[in-house]
């Protein structure tokens, strides 16, 4: 087993190195952001009523601006590392070998094909996953850092583009590249169909949770305070019987509202951000889940196809 993992990291050495150096570069540069940031206190610089600052956080304010410039680029592409490393390790694992030929050689010599699939995958997915863990983790903490007043447990703040989520919609999207490439035997057709199908994926589990799950744990909010700590679904009249209504069945019900307009207050169906937690952990777990069913249909695949 030692023998086969080494294998496989020297076959994808360059895809290893270039997630690896790509995410120790990350975990480092975020680690001075965040350590400064905490340090000088910037983040928590505001202005008084008349828009002065005190002449601390006026002295700050030439390197504060480029550090929280750093913060924001750096959250941003840790939205995007799921697909990049997910795209990078996953596609050319399997369908590589069979591009070249590869494959047939080891199904030949390998007493199980069964054993040769997970001997690749496994290694992968274990660097895919500690990768894409460790920019979660940094991309969590930078948006701490910007905003050292959220509480980020309880706040829809960088939703998806922060923590637990960040890996296992990783783990999802390179899984499916692994399955595809399977079926398809050639690196970069792999790579751009994967690129699609992981990202329609990656909307529909939120989707289907959006429309599932979560009204069940929606709350009216008639503040007209829009906050980022909510998780904002959709907004609706409230009628004087307290009931909620579309504009169309609004229109429907009052065909003057159309050219008179409505004095019925708009107010905003939210999920708290109490629920932050409990959303992220349920939509993890069905990527997971995803991932799992996407690797085992890969090992089908090797199990049923020809040599040639």
């Amino acid at each position: 087993m030692l023998t086969a993992t080494r294998l496989t990291y020297r076959i994808n050495l360059f895809e290893i190195r270039a997630i690896g150096i790509a995410t120790v570069l990350s975990v480092v540069v975020s680690a001075a952001v965040i350590g400064w940031l905490a340090q000088s206190g910037y983040a928590s610089c505001t202005g008084d009523e008349f828009g002065n600052v005190s002449a601390r956080c006026h002295s700050l304010a030439a390197i504060g601006d480029w550090v929280m410039r750093i913060d924001r680029t750096s959250v941003s592409l840790a939205a995007i590392f799921p697909f990049v490393a997910g795209l990078l390790l996953g596609a050319p694992l399997v369908a590589r070998e069979l591009d070249r030929g590869t494959a047939r050689l080891a199904w030949s010599l390998s007493p199980s094909r069964l054993r040769w699939y997970v001997q690749r995958i496994a290694p992968m997915m274990v660097v895919l996953g500690i990768a894409a863990m460790a920019i979660g983790i940094v991309a969590d903490r930078l948006v701490g850092a910007m905003l050292p007043t959220e509480d980020l447990a309880n706040s829809f703040v960088g939703f998806h583009g922060r923590g637990v989520l960040l890996a296992t919609s990783a783990l999802m999207i390179g899984s499916t590249a692994v399955a595809l490439g399977t079926v398809i035997g050639r690196p970069m057709q792999t790579l751009l169909i994967s690129l699609v199908v992981g990202g329609l994926l990656v909307t529909a589990v939120a989707e289907v949770d959006q429309k599932l799950l979560m009204p069940s744990e929606t709350v009216v909010d008639a503040s007209n305070n829009y906050s980022d700590r909510n998780l904002y679904i959709d907004s609706r009249f409230q009628l004087p019987d307290g009931s909620l209504a579309t504009w169309e069945e609004l229109v429907a019900l009052d065909p003057g509202a159309m050219e008179n307009g409505t004095n019925y207050p708009n107010v905003s169906l939210i999920i708290p951000g109490e629920r932050y937690r409990a959303v992220e952990t349920r939509q993890a777990v069905a990527e997971l889940g995803i991932a799992a069913l996407m690797l085992v249909a890969g090992a089908l695949v090797v199990l049923r196809r020809r040599p040639g």
